[in-house]
């Protein structure tokens, strides 16, 4: 039996937005790392909170985005 979907749409009570944005930041940084591994694939992953605060993954030690990314 699995999850049930989740409907699409903005949550509206603060602190639950922002376990939830926690939660899936962590399960993207790791799926990230897997395909990364499993793949030997180049990822990058960049991730903005919604107070602009920046979460980054970069696989093999590249840098994660040129400068001229931060700049514009």
């Amino acid at each position: 039996m699995g999850r049930g979907r989740v409907e699409m749409k903005r949550i509206e009570n603060k602190i639950n937005r922002q376990v939830t944005f926690s939660k899936r930041r962590n399960g993207l940084l790791k799926k990230a790392h897997e395909l990364s591994v499993l793949c030997d694939a180049e990822v990058a992953l960049i991730i903005f909170s919604s107070h602009g605060k920046l979460y980054e993954y970069g696989s093999a030690g590249y840098p994660i985005f040129p400068l001229y990314y931060l700049e514009c």
